[in-house]
């Protein structure tokens, strides 16, 4: 997962860093609030690990700005916290996921972590084929897509791609976001493949409205795939549509 840990003291931070990518978290590092805030309104995230006392005071004031911002629906997590009971009701009805103490060690702290992704983000964990996706459907093991039953024919990244926007239907995904989960933060963030394999999934799986899901630019930052209402008939590619294409100079 794609983790933005903000701590005022880069030393004390680089222990929780090196937990979380040892359990196969990639982790933003950031000393400043302003630094956080300005990736944030650019950039996806799927946890914000942040210092309480940041901002001069509490962390729930950062805590609405990025909740105003495209991507602000990610889960929070407040570290450092003190043993207050008043400033923890604060945070929690506030919308934070989680108050945890100094005094929390990091395999504690790593294992709460993923206990919140695992709640916010349930289809993430599961090897299962994913619900509310119809008329697609995914087969995780044996990587392949079926459109109203019909097998289509993908590259091994464009099915990890197409799977991993259906995983986060209504999360604004930026394009570094895609590249590091789907191309293992490989590419520069300039390249053109993402927006190339966006392009491609949209046509081979008919990501239009009338199919019942609709896949789109957001914010010039990336992309954002919502399921749609649809009252008309769907109007899906035909098999032989699904052939691949030639890849020269695009990552598969």
């Amino acid at each position: 997962m794609r983790l933005a840990l903000l701590q005022a003291d880069s030393g004390q931070a680089e222990p929780l860093r090196c937990a979380l990518e040892n359990a196969g978290h990639r982790v933003h590092f950031f000393e400043d609030h302003r630094d956080l805030l300005r990736d944030a309104s650019r950039e996806s995230f799927d946890l914000f690990l942040i210092e309480w006392n940041t901002m001069g005071g509490k962390g729930t004031q950062l805590l609405m700005r990025l909740r105003s911002m495209p991507g602000g629906k990610s889960s929070v997590i407040f570290i450092n916290c003190s043993d207050s009971e008043e400033e923890l009701v604060e945070a929690l009805s506030s919308g934070a996921d989680d108050f945890i103490g100094s005094s929390v060690r990091c395999r504690e702290l790593v294992a709460r972590v993923g206990a919140v992704l695992r709640r916010r983000l349930p289809a993430h964990f599961s090897r299962a084929t994913l619900s509310n996706t119809d008329p697609y459907r995914f087969d995780i093991v044996a990587k392949r897509v079926h459109v109203d039953g019909v097998p289509v024919t993908m590259t091994d990244k464009e099915f990890e791609l197409s799977l991993f926007l259906f995983r986060n239907q209504g999360r604004v995904m930026s394009r570094a976001h895609l590249l590091e989960s789907v191309w293992g933060s490989s590419l520069s963030t300039t390249s053109r493949t993402v927006d190339t394999h966006v392009s491609r999934i949209r046509r081979k799986l008919g990501l239009r409205p009338e199919a019942g899901f609709r896949l789109s630019a957001a914010y010039g930052n990336g992309y954002r795939l919502d399921r749609v209402g649809a009252d008309w008939d769907v109007s899906l590619p035909s098999p032989e549509s699904h052939m691949l294409e030639d890849e020269t100079g695009v990552a598969a």
